[in-house]
């Protein structure tokens, strides 16, 4: 008897252990609601390729574009709640989309569960180069002479969209918002002459700015970037304002909190990689390593500022 009980046991053991084995090397899906290509999918496979190693399971990205990012949302949420299923998006995907959709169909704070930021694009101010406006003052005091100064121009109902409509409440201008597909259009016309001002990511503008075609003038961060030493933030220029891009990856809601917090850990880790805080500097980006909990508050945070913004711009939900 004591040996047939010793063989049971054995067996249970053996399968526990091959179907621990099992699950830790069943791959990590990385969802991207984004379209293949540039800065946004290189950092996805960047912080994948190095999650990759820490976990020692595969991580796969997979594009699920669409509908501003709420395909790759409705995806996550039918996923299984255990760290095999994860989301890649930037913050405006989650607290902003989920304010400008009639029917948003996910809720941020009871849907999601955030595991980590890992990274930060600074929205910045930028006029163009020849213009007589070296500061926010400057800029401020040409907007209220003419009105050919208070154009601005950006995608809408975007982060940079919802920046300038702050900025303009806060400065006491009468802007004119000026449509555009994306930043690059509105930069070009920017380095035309045809749109003065702008308010885009410093990705987008940086490389410009440090070829003399463009001008920065501000920042809308927290303080001031290590990627741009020398441009003042929006607060130093006078106006309290604190608006950021970031990306993160998120779980499904009813993940373990002990999984949350290892793939946290492990995209800390990542973030704090020479060769990350590189690759992320050569598009204008700076490493960011913050847990869920930290996240989380960060989100409430962006959430409010939205909400606000929003209804400065006057947008009406999308259908």
């Amino acid at each position: 008897m004591t040996s047939r009980l010793g063989r049971c046991f054995a067996a249970v053991l053996f399968a526990l252990t091959a179907a621990c084995a099992f699950a830790q090397q069943r791959p990590v899906r990385v969802l991207v609601g984004l379209a293949p290509g540039g800065a946004v999918e290189m950092v996805s496979r960047l912080y994948a390729d190095k999650l990759r190693a820490a976990l020692g399971q595969p991580v796969i990205v997979e594009n699920r574009v669409g509908a501003s990012g709420l395909i790759a949302m409705d995806a996550l949420r039918a996923a299984p709640a255990d760290g095999s299923v994860l989301l890649f998006a930037p913050n405006g995907g989650i607290t902003l989309v989920s304010q400008t959709f009639r029917n948003p169909r996910f809720d941020p704070f009871k849907d999601v569960v955030p595991v980590a930021m890992v990274a930060l694009v600074d929205i910045v101010l930028v006029v163009n180069a020849a213009l007589n406006a070296k500061s926010v003052a400057d800029f401020l005091a040409l907007a209220r002479s003419e009105a050919r100064y208070r154009n601005f121009g950006s995608a809408p109902g975007t982060i940079p969209h919802l920046a300038a409509a702050l900025f303009a409440d806060a400065a006491g201008i009468d802007a004119l918002y000026v449509p555009y597909k994306g930043a690059g259009q509105a930069i070009i016309d920017v380095l035309g002459g045809q749109l003065q001002a702008s308010v885009v990511t410093s990705g987008d503008a940086l490389p410009l700015h440090r070829a003399g075609k463009v001008r920065l003038l501000a920042t809308f961060g927290a303080q001031r970037s290590p990627l741009m030493p020398d441009i003042p933030t929006m607060k130093e220029s006078g106006f309290p304002l604190e608006v950021s891009g970031w990306f993160g990856f998120y779980a499904p809601a009813g993940t373990p909190a002990p999984t949350v917090e290892r793939i946290g850990r492990a995209l800390l880790e990542a973030s704090r990689a020479p060769d990350v805080r590189e690759r992320l500097a050569a598009v204008g980006m700076e490493a960011a390593g913050r847990l869920s909990q930290e996240v989380s508050i960060i989100m409430r945070s962006d959430y409010e500022t939205w909400r606000r913004a929003i209804k400065i711009a006057g947008l009406q939900p999308q259908d």
